[in-house]
């Protein structure tokens, strides 16, 4: 019973970061959004691994480098 409310937690809390998660629309906020509710406990955590290196990789914003 634990195994569940830590997968539907964790699945609700990537649902959440991927609806706020502006980058993300159209087909490919439908696929991971898929992933996220019906792959339990590794869905979430790759979107969690896949969101930290998209945000990894973008540049800075106020264009002075790191």
């Amino acid at each position: 019973m634990t195994v569940s409310v830590v997968a539907l937690l964790l699945a609700l809390a990537a649902f959440l970061s991927l609806i706020r998660s502006g980058s993300t629309s159209g087909r490919r906020l439908l696929a991971w959004t898929v992933v996220v509710l019906f792959v339990p406990i590794i869905g979430p955590a790759t979107w969690f691994v896949a969101r930290h290196r998209e945000r990894s990789t973008e540049p800075d914003d106020d264009g002075f480098g790191s």
